[in-house]
């Protein structure tokens, strides 16, 4: 999808400009330009345009010329695993009793697994 799609999208979706964005539920932590074959060949989906409101994808290339922008999320878990050894716990809360419940005990359990990773990688050295 082009750039200027993509803001088209996004200003269709929330003309607030106010709503969080995310790639499958993490954050955006950044955006960038890089080679088309950086990190494998840009997948493409070619698409129908005069199918709207309908499945439109008839065909598919990789593209390994030009540029590509790309939208760089990090989860929670990535941050623990990532940055917390380096950079100290961070601080994480939760907005309702539902997400307290369903991931209070996964953030625990994912602190505890770092550390005991980063614990074994000292010892190695």
């Amino acid at each position: 999808m082009k750039t200027k799609n993509l803001i088209k999208l996004l200003n269709e979706a929330d003309p607030s400009g106010e709503l969080e964005c995310c790639v499958f539920n993490e954050d955006i932590y950044f955006v960038e330009v890089i080679n088309s074959y950086w990190d494998g060949c840009l997948q493409v989906l070619k698409r129908d345009e005069l199918r709207k409101h309908e499945y439109n994808i008839i065909g598919a290339e990789y593209r390994s010329l030009g540029d590509k922008v790309c939208i760089r999320p990090m989860s929670i878990e990535d941050y623990i695993y990532d940055c917390e050894n380096f950079e100290g716990d961070l601080n994480i809360t939760y907005d309702s009793e539902y997400s307290k419940r369903k991931y209070k005990d996964f953030v625990e359990k994912t602190r505890l697994k770092a550390k005991k990773l980063y614990k074994e990688i000292d010892e190695e050295k």
